[in-house]
Order: C-alpha cells, then sequence, then structure tokens
C-alpha cells in the first residue's frame, strides 16, 4: 500500500504517488536551479510544468489514474534533464540529429511574436517554415488587385474568419509546435529566453529607432487597433439584426410544429403577413428550413458574442476543435437549407412561372 497525493501542476491536478511526487519535485527544483541565472526561470519552469502536465494527461486518456514513477521517468526521459544540458559541440550536434529524427507533428497556430494585426500570416508562415514578408507582400498584391475589382471583402473576411479559428501560440511549447521542433527542457529555456531577449530589445532599441520607423509601427499600431474596434463595433450592429432572424426562425419552427401536433398557434395571427397556407401543404419542408435557419443565424450570433465579450476580457476563447465544428455544422445547414427552400410550394411556383 502506498500513501496517494493530490497535485496541481500547469492548473490540473492529478493523483500522484508519494515516491513519484519525491523525483518530480527533485526534477523541478534542478530545473530551478539549472536555469536559475536567467531573467525567465520562472517562466522556463512554469512552461516545463505545463509540458509535463500535458504528458501526464496522455497517461490519464491511456486509462491510468494515479501517475506513478514508471510515468514520470517516462516524462523525465522525454523532456531531458538539466545535468544532460553540455556545452561541447559535439554533443549538442549529435543531440540536435537525434532530435530531427524524432519527427515533431506540427500544428497551426497564430504567432504573437512576429505579427502585424493577428499573427495570421506569421503563424502560416511557420507552420510552413518559409519567411512571412513574401506572404505579407502576396497579400498586399492581392488586395490592391481584388480591391480594384471591388472584390476586397471576401479576402478582409477570410482573414478575419481564419484570427478566429486559429487560436495564438501562447506557451513555448505551442510555440515549438508551431515551428515543429522537439518539445525539451533545451528548447523550451531558448524559447521562453528569446522572448524575454525579444522584449529587452525592444525596450534599448526604442530610443535608438528613426523617426521615420517609429512613425511606422505607430501608425500599424493605431490601424490594428482601430480595425479591431471596427470589428467590434460591427459585431454590436449585427447582434441585432440577427437575433430578430433567431426570433423569426424559431416562430416559423414552432408554428410548424404546431400544424404537425395539430394544435392551435397563436404565430398565425401574429404574423398575417406570412402566407401560413404553405405549412399545411408541406410542414416538413418548412420544419427542416427552420432549424436550419436557427444554425445559419444563431452560430454567428454566438461568435459575434464571443468576440464582443472575449474583447472586454469577458469571456475566455473558445476551443479550436469547438469553432471548427461550428463552422462545419454552418456550411451543412446552409446546404441542407438551400435544399428545403426549393422543396416549398411558393418556390416550385415561382420557378415554375419563370421557366
Amino acid at each position: 500500500m502506498k500513501k496517494t497525493l493530490t497535485v496541481n501542476l500547469g492548473g490540473t491536478v492529478y493523483h500522484i504517488d508519494e515516491d513519484a511526487y519525491i523525483l518530480l519535485d527533485n526534477y523541478l527544483n534542478n530545473l530551478r536551479y539549472h536555469f536559475r541565472k536567467e531573467e525567465s526561470a520562472d517562466e522556463i519552469v512554469r512552461d516545463m510544468e505545463i509540458r509535463i502536465s500535458e504528458l501526464f494527461n496522455e497517461y490519464l486518456a491511456g486509462g491510468i489514474q494515479v501517475i506513478t514513477v514508471v510515468q514520470v521517468e517516462e516524462v523525465i526521459a522525454r523532456m531531458g534533464k538539466p545535468e544532460d544540458l553540455s556545452p561541447d559541440e559535439e554533443e549538442t550536434a549529435e543531440r540536435k540529429t537525434d532530435e530531427s529524427l524524432q519527427g515533431v507533428q506540427r500544428r497551426l497556430f497564430r504567432n504573437p511574436d512576429d505579427r502585424i494585426l493577428g499573427g495570421v500570416l506569421s503563424g502560416l508562415a511557420a507552420y510552413f517554415g518559409i519567411d512571412s514578408t513574401p506572404l505579407r507582400i502576396l497579400l498586399l498584391i492581392l488586395g490592391f488587385i481584388l480591391l480594384s475589382v471591388g472584390g476586397f471583402f471576401p479576402l478582409m473576411l477570410a482573414y478575419i474568419i481564419m484570427w478566429i479559428i486559429i487560436p495564438q501560440a501562447r506557451t513555448a511549447t505551442e510555440k515549438l509546435q508551431m515551428r515543429g521542433e522537439p518539445i525539451n527542457m533545451e528548447n523550451i529555456g531558448r524559447t521562453v529566453t528569446d522572448g524575454f531577449e525579444r522584449e529587452g530589445d525592444k525596450i534599448r532599441s526604442a530610443g535608438s529607432r528613426s523617426l521615420l520607423a517609429r512613425f511606422c509601427d505607430a501608425v500599424i499600431q493605431v490601424a490594428g487597433f482601430l480595425i479591431k474596434v471596427v470589428l467590434v463595433l460591427v459585431a454590436i450592429c449585427c447582434v441585432p439584426a440577427l437575433l430578430v432572424g433567431l426570433a423569426v426562425a424559431f416562430a416559423l419552427l414552432m408554428a410548424a410544429t404546431g400544424v404537425l401536433a395539430s394544435t392551435p398557434a397563436l404565430l398565425y395571427y401574429a404574423l398575417p403577413e406570412v402566407d401560413w397556407s404553405m405549412l399545411t401543404t408541406s410542414p416538413a419542408p418548412v420544419i427542416g428550413l427552420a432549424v436550419c435557419a436557427l444554425l445559419v443565424i444563431g452560430i454567428p450570433v454566438v461568435g459575434l458574442l464571443q468576440v464582443i465579450l472575449q474583447s472586454f476580457k469577458v469571456w475566455r476563447p473558445m476551443a479550436t476543435g469547438v469553432k471548427v465544428t461550428l463552422i462545419l455544422l454552418w456550411i451543412i445547414a446552409v446546404a441542407v437549407g438551400s435544399f428545403f427552400v426549393f422543396q416549398l410550394p411558393f418556390v416550385i411556383h415561382s420557378v415554375t412561372d419563370w421557366v
């Protein structure tokens, strides 16, 4: 019989054996001692804890309920030990060669370290292992071409959608996954340290930069802020109209359901302008159309509300899987709803008269 402890690691609670806890605690203390001279020591250890937490979650997903010494030793072997770091060039080159053969799976994130607006293009460049400057130039040229023919709005809408869907790389682990680099102790420490040095360089170089460079940066920052404000205002203006459409779709659904159930519906008298006779002839397409309309209107309402509340730090960012699911559901609802539209009697008569 072994004593089991409860620990909070990376914001997640785990049940861990006492022996495993001692081993893990010693490992984290060795990390703190190894990076003690770094300005970002606390940040490095915090990101290491997050990565260890992710590895523990993999074990829990496999059916393990309590973390033991075996799992902790495997995690330490994957992450690397502080004493394994050597300044010897031959060992460093050999370690990098071994890491390159491991084949790290890349993930798509927005890059906050090299962004102008949302870091979408920089994240795409990091994902494909290319420079972000050619992508920005290509987007700029494409924007001018589409602007001349009046098709700039779809390009802007596509960028905004990617901005919403693609998550931002916040931790060192996510930044390494974005670039396809091995997630180990050395790379996490280097990523966090580079981030602190980058911020320090920005502060130190602020006074020595030319007036033109500082002016351009200020214009870019102001433009990015104004675009965000415009997006929030557009979202606020669109929400009431979408809510009205959502209410109409819900009313249509309730009315059609009432016809099928042979129950009185007060909505017939509330909206006399609507030709409710079509519900008695073919209520099934109307119900399908109303359900699709609820999804087509309701999903953008949820997205706009998230943009508004997230801008005020009220709502946490939506998970990527949820975003992708909602978008796929919206596309399916549009396709199925279009099919049901042409099943309605008044649409069939209109098409017949036109032909």
